[in-house]
């Protein structure tokens, strides 16, 4: 069952584009939705969209609130099904939407978006990937993967963290691990709040991984940078490995 109000008829845009709406011009409409049935999984699905879904504790009902950028209301650009949402960006020519979401804080996300920033607060699992865009990610719980051709993934204190990108800095803090990051050309920075195993992986860019104090695997190497590992214990039969490289770049492995 879904309970639709519509919000806010803002202002036309003349002779320009939104931000977030993919080159959409007309006037800016904002819609709230209520889905009282419960939702398990977020799926992301289209061209181009900005997502931010947030889950909370209290949360008993999902909250959707689109932002539509076109000459007139699209009607539904959302499905429900089965306890899956699925948010698409079609919403017909010269029309973009962008998705506000508050959810259960358990809900899984997952889909593809050709492009568009999508931030995600406190939800389950994850696994998206992303033409072009950045990812935020901050807290919650389950394994998460993030791949993206071109964007920075930045993610805040989670476990299970894998991602993944071609050109685009990355960021994994406070992680309870294990951490995989790969990158073709950026930096990465990894920082561990207990210990556990990290791959850190650039063909360009510098690499810096901050782990807990104690005894770990470690194999670093660069062929063009500088190398150091202070602080942590070379112990080659240590469950923890460390395992850091770039080909061009510094690599740094500090312990305390």
């Amino acid at each position: 069952m879904s309970r639709r109000v519509a919000l806010i008829l803002a202002a036309v845009t003349v002779g320009g584009t939104l931000a977030g709406c993919d080159g959409a011009v007309g006037a800016r409409l904002t819609f709230e939705d209520t889905e009282t049935v419960k939702i398990t999984e977020i799926v992301l699905s289209g061209r181009h969209s900005d997502v931010r879904i947030t889950g909370s504790e209290t949360a008993t009902e999902t909250t959707i609130r689109r932002i539509i950028t076109g000459d007139s209301d699209p009607g539904t650009t959302y499905q429900r099904k089965d306890g899956v949402l699925t948010l698409t960006s079609d919403c017909g020519p010269d029309c973009g939407v962008d998705y506000e979401i508050t959810a259960p804080a358990s809900v899984t996300v997952r889909g593809e978006l050709t492009s568009g920033d999508v931030g995600l607060i406190g939800v389950g699992p994850v696994d998206i990937r992303l033409t072009s865009g950045d990812v935020m990610v901050d807290h919650g719980t389950g394994p998460l993967k993030v791949r993206a051709t071109s964007g920075d993934l930045n993610v805040v204190g989670r476990s299970e963290v894998t991602l993944e990108a071609q050109s685009g800095d990355l960021s994994v803090l406070n992680a309870a691990g294990p951490v995989t990051v790969r990158t073709t050309s950026g930096d990465i920075d990894v920082e561990l709040a207990e210990a556990s195993s990290v791959t850190a992986a650039a063909t360009n860019g510098d690499v810096q991984v901050m782990v807990p104090a104690g005894a770990y695997q470690v194999r670093t190497g660069s062929t063009s940078g500088d190398q150091e590992a202070v602080g942590v214990t070379n112990d080659p039969k240590s469950t923890n490995v460390l395992d850091v490289h770039t080909r061009n770049g510094d690599v740094s492995v500090i312990g305390g």
